[in-house]
């Protein structure tokens, strides 16, 4: 198990002597709006429902999530998170093989690793910042059982079309493709975007609810397939994997659908209102390298010299939190990710690291 994931609040409070309502956690990527206008209300109203076993199968929820969606209930499988499900994902393929679209998600490779999988990452062309080779993907895909591929794609915020998607798997009918689109809903024009409607019988699309309406602490996650992999992803799926507050908060999202849904909206404006604001402070400045994206979260490059988690430190010392990146395959101890937040957190990330950029006592091998 990986313990470099963003959102360790808890760590960085006890490593800065603050306590964790002290710092501004700008490493996890849920909604920097928050939850879903009243939904914690309702979840407190609903404490009652830990008295009692949630639904073993969640099929009450599956339902809702699929009338929320617009999606066939029987492709559909509910989890405690899709990281539940891509922990089980690799055990459909006993001695299998695996490719994982990199620099991205690091429970990938864990996941594999975990279930005796083989995997290989795949990397872009130099020069093409993080955009994969269809053609090139396509031919290493070939060899494999499944494909890792999260879109849009963390940490580096970078999104595939359905057509160039659709073009893979079809020309790959012989891989299975886990298309991760966790971040997808802070996208304009998502459902537009999303390959959970496909009728593809090698797709399996992974689906969190949790950072989108921000209740990551409930742990909710669903996998559409068809049917054939849903029947053989069900087996290795536990009673009860969803808690009763989890199923909760999602029987509360579909029964105000419009609500639901005009939120995740209003919620994809303001990423693309607050990206574009971080982008022309930043941009130009200081030797800064800022990836275009559509996640609530943005990668930077730092100019070559800074020493590795210091510029992680430097923020810590301002009650900010952000994501060192040195950790994932393909990128190193130049690269930040900043989750967004209120305009005034965002404001002032972007202020300090241009002054941290400009800092010689940050560079160097010490």
């Amino acid at each position: 198990m990986i313990i470099g994931h963003g959102g360790n609040i808890a760590q960085a409070a006890a490593k800065a002597g603050l306590r964790m309502e002290q710092i501004t956690d700008m490493s996890s990527n849920t909604n920097p709006l928050g939850p879903l206008p009243g939904m914690v209300a309702h979840l407190k109203k609903s404490m009652n429902a830990v008295t009692r076993l949630p639904e073993a199968d969640s099929q009450a929820v599956v339902k809702a999530f699929a009338g929320l969606n617009s999606l066939d209930p029987s492709r559909i499988l509910a989890a405690g998170g899709t990281t539940q499900l891509i922990y089980s994902i690799p055990r459909l393929f006993p001695s299998g093989r695996a490719l994982i679209l990199g620099p991205t998600y690091s429970d990938y490779a864990d996941a594999c690793a975990m279930n005796g999988v083989n995997f290989t990452f795949a990397f872009p062309d130099s020069g093409r910042n993080f955009a994969h080779d269809p053609d090139r993907i396509a031919g290493s895909a070939a060899d494999c059982d499944l494909v890792f591929l999260c879109n849009p794609n963390n940490p580096t915020g970078d999104l595939y079309a359905p057509d160039a998607l659709g073009w893979l798997a079809r020309k790959c009918p012989a891989t299975v493709f886990v298309l991760d689109e966790s971040y997808l809903p802070f996208a304009p024009e998502s459902a537009s975007l999303s390959m959970a409607g496909t009728r593809l019988p090698n797709v399996l699309v992974l689906s969190s609810f949790s950072k989108i309406y921000k209740v990551p602490g409930l742990r909710i996650g669903f996998a559409i397939a068809p049917k054939r992999l849903k029947k053989k992803l069900e087996g290795f799926q536990m009673p009860w994997s969803m808690g009763s507050l989890a199923q909760e908060a999602v029987l509360f999202a579909a029964g105000n659908k419009d609500a639901a849904l005009g939120y995740i909206e209003k919620t994809a404006d303001y990423v693309a209102c607050e990206r574009k604001s971080m982008e022309e402070k930043i941009k130009g400045t200081a030797g800064i390298t800022i990836y275009p994206g559509v996640t609530p979260f943005v990668l930077f490059r730092l100019p070559p010299g800074f020493k590795p988690g210091r510029v992680w430190k430097e923020m810590l010392e301002h009650r900010i939190l952000v994501r060192d990146c040195a950790n994932f395959q393909g990128l190193g101890p130049q690269f930040v990710r900043v989750s967004l937040k209120d305009r005034k957190a965002n404001a002032r990330v972007g202020d300090l690291l241009i002054s941290l950029a400009g800092n010689a006592s940050l560079k160097g091998n010490a």
